[in-house]
């Protein structure tokens, strides 16, 4: 199944449900979080899984690029730098992206727990969940930039 509807679809089901103003049931309730949380666990390990593969990529790059240099003779330490630049970077977003994951998935979980509330109750929830989310996501994104500039004076 296409990954994008499998992660809109619930969206938008719990979003017409939230929409309706109707409570749902405790059960409900208990089903959507659970569901939720399976979902992001299951995106989370898969953006782990793409990260692990992108990081060991990055790291087989930076060691073919060492042991061109260490054959040749001059200065070729710029290069071995421009690698290890390079794979600070691929690390830096990969990292980046599974936070957002998590983020996500985080959001995702607290949104159907607030199903469980009507009102200003439900209002309420729904921001802290929103603001969770965007605490969370922007946490990632001075991480990844930290992450970036370290490799920026690396280079």
């Amino acid at each position: 199944m296409n990954p994008i509807l499998t992660r809109t679809l619930p969206l938008a089901f719990a979003l017409a449900f939230a929409l309706s103003g109707c409570k749902e049931s405790p059960s409900e309730t208990k089903e959507d979080v659970a569901e939720a949380r399976e979902e992001a666990a299951e995106d989370v390990a898969e953006e782990r899984q793409e990260a692990t593969e992108a990081i060991a990529e990055a790291n087989q790059e930076v060691a073919e690029e060492r042991r061109e240099a260490s054959g040749e003779i001059g200065d070729s330490t710029g290069e071995v730098a421009d690698a290890e630049a390079d794979a600070m970077e691929k690390v830096a977003a990969e990292r980046y992206e599974v936070a957002l994951a998590e983020a996500d998935g985080r959001h995702r979980v607290a949104r159907e727990q607030c199903d469980a509330l009507t009102g200003a109750d439900k209002d309420a929830c729904n921001s802290r969940a929103d603001a969770q989310q965007a605490v969370e996501k922007a946490a990632a994104e001075a991480e990844r930039d930290a992450a970036r500039a370290a490799a920026e004076q690396h280079d």
